[in-house]
């Protein structure tokens, strides 16, 4: 790569922009300022909510490229400009106000004139054993990025609350073989085992023990009694974390879901602060409605906002 996108980001030296996070709503707001000619420093921690996956859908023109490859693109991309600057490493800290933001990277200090935040978000996923390590493969969470893959073969959904009852429900349009799995939980509401069987969703509610299946792969739902229920994926809804420290830390109001509370443009609460990705949403739009595609819109969105408000500053 060229000179420019060293390890190591040049001190003393005010960026226009800092973008914390190197996932597809940072790489595309790096990109969209680049092209806008301002002075950009990228700050990638590696990693990222999608990384065990094997293939990233919904994203027209790269459909099932691998996250590692979509990201190697992406940066070999911003590599055309001269602005902006991509280093592997993390921000510790970020304090400061608007047009002097000090952000403590690797122990070094950097200065940059507004941030946007990018460092996603981390699933809380349940403590039934296997599922951890086949999360993003044979287990999964999102029906409009994976179900396609696994169209009328055995499905299983792991929950008991009423948006299980729904995701099952939901589930049922790419199978007719869905079984939800309650966890214990047997007092489901009429009208929602009403509604389960109406799409012929059939339900478990012993207590499940683990999943398992080789090499990452599904095949079998095993119960505490020892049962096992075949099937070749399992869904289930997890609840979602901050995976880092820093919008807090600056002082961003969160919604009730955890998620950053931005604007229609990406601004959050804090001034010349921003956030773009599955870690920020308008209170209007649906919680859990992050994906790929909608991370790098947000990206791209965000980035011509921070450039007018630079413009005009």
């Amino acid at each position: 790569m060229a000179d420019h996108l060293t390890t190591e980001p040049r001190t003393g030296e005010i960026y226009d922009v800092a973008v914390i996070g190197g996932g597809p709503g940072g790489l595309n707001a790096a990109l969209v300022l680049g092209r806008s000619r301002r002075r950009t420093l990228v700050v990638d921690a590696g990693g990222g909510r999608n990384a065990a996956a094997t293939a990233v859908h919904g994203l027209i023109g790269a459909e099932g490229i691998s996250p590692t490859d979509l990201r190697k693109v992406a940066r070999e991309q911003l590599d055309h400009y001269p602005d902006v600057r991509v280093h592997d490493g993390r921000v510790d800290a970020v304090t400061g106000e608007l047009d002097r933001f000090e952000l403590l990277v690797d122990g070094e200090e950097v200065a940059a004139r507004r941030v946007v935040l990018a460092t996603g978000i981390t699933e809380d996923l349940p403590d039934v054993a296997g599922v951890r390590e086949r999360w993003g493969r044979g287990v999964l969470g999102c029906p409009y990025c994976h179900a396609w893959e696994y169209r009328d073969q055995p499905l299983a959904v792991l929950g008991g609350d009423d948006a299980d009852c729904d995701f099952a429900v939901q589930l049922s349009r790419w199978s007719s073989d869905v079984v939800l799995c309650t966890g214990g939980r047997e007092d489901l509401a009429r009208e929602r085992r009403a509604a389960l069987g109406r799409r012929g969703v059939r339900v478990r509610a012993e207590r499940v023990e683990r999943v398992e299946g080789p090499d990452g792969t599904v095949e079998n739902v095993v119960f505490d009694t020892g049962e096992r229920l075949a099937c070749t994926a399992v869904f289930l809804h997890a609840r979602t974390r901050q995976a880092s420290e820093l919008p807090q830390l600056l002082g961003c109001a969160v919604l009730d879901d955890d998620s950053v509370r931005v604007d229609e443009h990406g601004r959050t609460d804090v001034p010349g602060v921003y956030a773009v990705g599955d870690m920020a949403r308008r209170a209007e739009a649906p919680s859990g409605f992050a994906f790929v595609a909608t991370a790098a819109a947000a990206g791209f969105v965000t980035a011509t906002a921070v450039d007018h408000d630079l413009f005009a500053s």
